[in-house]
């Protein structure tokens, strides 16, 4: 299992969103077999998602985050663990021994700005016919009507 925690500093980051850095630590039953620190690379809500998928998290301790987030971690199968502050090991620790943290009500309502989700559907494809489909009807030359 891999849990992924937003990391500021040795603490857990406030906003997910503005996370730019998360500690993963690997664990098997309730022991930890190692950590190491990712880094996203750019400010989109998609590069963070992105993450999470290629570092496998399965559990994310973090602070607040965004409705739209919280949706897309979900659809991808990571459980949350919202709502939690201090320490970014300890956090981890309690999670391991099954200790009761955070609060799953805490969400930042609002809207997520994200460049590259034209149809501002935060990649909840559910409510339209996907980004891709729609970019490439929009690199398609006009049709030309007939008189």
């Amino acid at each position: 299992m891999n849990i992924g925690v937003a990391y500021d500093g040795g603490q857990i980051a406030k906003n997910l969103g503005e996370c730019r850095s998360f500690l993963i630590v690997s664990a098997e039953g309730q022991t930890p077999t190692g950590k190491r620190l990712a880094s996203v690379e750019g400010t989109s809500t998609t590069d963070l998602l992105k993450l999470a998928s290629l570092e496998k998290v399965d559990v994310l301790i973090c602070g607040a985050l965004g409705l739209a987030m919280r949706n897309a971690l979900e659809m991808i199968g990571v459980l949350l663990v919202p709502g939690c502050e201090g320490s970014a090991e300890e956090a981890v620790a309690k999670f391991l021994v099954g200790e009761k943290q955070g609060d799953p009500t805490l969400l930042e309502i609002g809207r997520e700005e994200d460049p590259d989700d034209p149809m501002a559907c935060m990649h909840d494809c559910a409510k339209c016919a996907g980004c891709g489909p729609i970019e490439i009807l929009r690199q398609i030359p006009q049709v030309q009507e007939e008189n």
